[in-house]
């Protein structure tokens, strides 16, 4: 199984609902075993606008977007799937800060999107993951994709994919860790800011 929370997505390809009801069943499939291959999970966007969302976003809470990161975690470090799952925290955008490096190019179905793109935080959690390791290889969000089409023997999308490092590279499949720290993450829910 491979969750990947897209942590500040707005728009991943895939259409969730709004609110918390596609969490709460994530995070009961999560204790029941009844996981999907594949998930991708958004945290919930509803009241971005007012403050209220979970997303990391402008006006969003950070304290809880970092609640539910902490919900997703131990939901998927607890449940009976964890031995075989791998946990992609991913974030979409780089927060806006000034970046040393240049975006690199890579293959691309349109040569005007070859640019990868500034660095994004990207965290592994896995039993196949060693604690604290640091990946130095070039990944952007295809490399996600390519993992998957490789677990699975798929033909890749796009020529971008194609090309794309796996990030399971970055997994040690003789490293079989079944511990995983707890955090202290206090519970918070977002309030509505007062209107302007």
């Amino acid at each position: 199984m491979i969750a990947i929370p897209q942590r500040g997505c707005a728009s991943g390809g895939f259409e969730r609902p709004s609110g918390s009801g596609h969490t709460n069943q994530f995070l009961q499939d999560c204790a029941s075993g009844d996981l999907p291959e594949v998930a991708f999970v958004d945290p919930p966007f509803f009241g971005e606008e007012s403050g209220g969302s979970s997303d990391d976003h402008p006006h969003g809470d950070i304290r809880a977007g970092e609640w539910w990161l902490y919900q997703t975690y131990r939901a998927v470090t607890t449940g009976p799937d964890w031995k075989h799952t791998v946990l992609v925290i991913n974030f979409d955008e780089w927060g806006g800060f000034f970046d040393h490096v240049p975006p690199p190019e890579a293959p691309d179905v349109d040569p005007a999107l070859a640019l990868r793109g500034f660095r994004v935080p990207c965290v592994i959690v896995s039993p196949f993951s060693a604690p604290g390791a640091i990946d130095h290889g070039v990944y952007d969000h295809t490399s996600v994709l390519k993992m998957i089409e490789w677990r699975w023997g798929l033909p890749p999308l796009s020529a971008r994919d194609a090309a794309a490092s796996n990030l399971a590279e970055a997994l040690d499949f003789n490293l079989v860790r079944h511990d995983v720290p707890d955090y202290a993450v206090p519970f918070f829910s977002s309030a509505e800011c007062p209107a302007a």
